[in-house]
């Protein structure tokens, strides 16, 4: 059997929110950046699209309530405390359960309070433009000359481990990056643009060379050198 819509639940930065989902939610994808400039005297617009998307907002009606007489102002402490976290969060919920995006909740609740047993409210979330993978959440050991099967159609920005010693090359797609002392691991964030050992100990001078993307399909993966194994968390997402 499947969940009524009171079964449906949201995580947000890694806490159930205390209420129940009202209503299946509306189903927004993101829009692409562009810039639209009219033609003069010609019924034509020119059209510059970008290879980026912009952020989008997704709505819930939201329950919380036990049935217990004046239950009711004391859940919304609790649902306001779990959703006015500071920065972008994780966001979870049941019906994309293959899925999480990035998002942050701009603050506050207009609850109506039905004799303080159960509350009705909306909030809304302010989420990036890609809904992630939760399978590309999951680190995959590589072989130098093998290959990372890409299942969407957007370059995925990965987080790249390389362990070794010395100097050695790792070459993604032709994107070939060189490094040099590598003490025992090095981080690579494809995002971010940063090369690291543990978060606060910088190691971008021991790299050169441009930081890869994972491209749809398939994507040939080398190394060479110091470099022993390469492990790769891809990120994989769609709008």
């Amino acid at each position: 059997m499947g969940m009524n819509a009171l079964d449906r639940k949201i995580t947000f930065g890694g806490e159930l929110v205390p209420a129940f989902v009202g209503s299946t939610p509306n189903i927004i994808r993101a829009t692409r950046k562009m810039t639209v400039t009219p033609i003069a005297g010609s019924n034509r617009e020119y059209v510059e699209m970008e290879d980026a998307w912009n952020t989008y907002e997704q709505p819930y009606t939201m329950f919380v309530g036990n049935g217990s007489e004046d239950c009711v102002p004391a859940l919304i402490d609790e649902v306001a405390r779990v959703l006015n976290k500071t920065g972008w969060q994780v966001l979870l919920d049941d019906y994309e359960p293959d899925y999480y995006r990035l998002a942050y909740y701009k603050g506050g609740l207009n609850v109506e309070n039905r004799y303080t047993r159960l509350g009705k409210f909306d909030i809304s979330f302010v989420c990036r433009p890609e809904r992630f993978l939760i399978t590309g959440n999951t680190a995959v050991q590589v072989v130098s000359g093998g290959t990372l099967f890409n299942p969407t159609a957007f370059n995925a920005k990965p987080l790249i481990k390389i362990t070794g010693s010395g100097n050695g090359t790792l070459t993604v797609n032709g994107t070939v990056m060189s490094f040099t002392n590598i003490a025992d691991y090095l981080n690579l964030d494809c995002e971010e643009q940063n090369c690291y050992r543990l978060p606060s100990e910088n190691r971008n001078s021991l790299m050169t060379g441009e930081f890869p993307v994972l491209k749809s399909g398939d994507n040939g993966i080398a190394f060479t050198g110091g470099i022993s194994s390469v492990e790769i968390t891809p990120h994989w997402w769609t709008i």
